[in-house]
């Protein structure tokens, strides 16, 4: 886990690995929930951990507000100067229960996702059960992360995001490879987990 996300906010929207991501974020999220039909221009959505807003930039033409937030000022900022018309920025940790927001409370989203974010946290089980919560019943949960060939190394098993959606009492659960980054050599398979409120 990088010391902090805020040394990489810069050159993020430049990587290009990091495009690559958001782009096969966005078209296995639109496979799985038809994300560009107009039934969504009514839907709010919560962008967990959105460092520069790449994958929130693709959703937002096609839904009524985004929340993006994340720990990361630098990563906040850059996305905040996006100026995306229908994108709120916070910067908090959104998971510490001592967070108060505001205005508009984080609750009662159509969506709420992860992308490549769910890997790096202490409690990702915590994280889960905080996150789903902030969903309207019938809302979806969706995060994408690296998958972890076994259960103590780095990313997480099919067996762990299976688990942790399950706890957090979401139905229709499913995990499943889809995508890969190739780089220096290496295959690094990402996963999808999904399920619903």
């Amino acid at each position: 886990m990088p010391e902090s996300w805020d040394e990489h906010a810069e050159n993020w929207d430049d990587d290009a690995d990091a495009k690559f991501y958001a782009e096969q974020t966005f078209a296995s999220l639109n496979e799985l929930l038809n994300i560009r039909d107009t039934s969504w221009k009514s839907k709010r959505v919560l962008d967990f951990g959105c460092g520069t807003g790449l994958l929130a930039a693709k959703i937002a033409p096609h839904v009524k507000k985004v929340v993006a937030v994340d720990t990361s000022e630098k990563m906040i900022a850059a996305l905040t100067r996006k100026r995306i018309q229908n994108v709120t920025t916070i910067h908090a940790d959104v998971l510490d229960s001592n967070f108060q927001h505001e205005g508009n409370c984080l609750s009662d989203f159509d969506l709420v996702y992860a992308s490549s974010v769910c890997s790096f946290l202490t409690s990702y089980e915590h994280a889960v059960a905080v996150l789903t919560r902030a969903l309207k019943q019938g809302g979806h949960f969706v995060q994408w992360d690296w998958q972890a060939s076994t259960e103590d190394g780095f990313g997480l098993t099919e067996n762990q995001i299976s688990n942790a959606l399950t706890r957090a009492r979401l139905s229709s659960v499913r995990v499943q490879p889809t995508f890969a980054i190739h780089a220096d050599g290496q295959t690094m398979p990402v996963l999808i987990g999904t399920g619903v409120r």
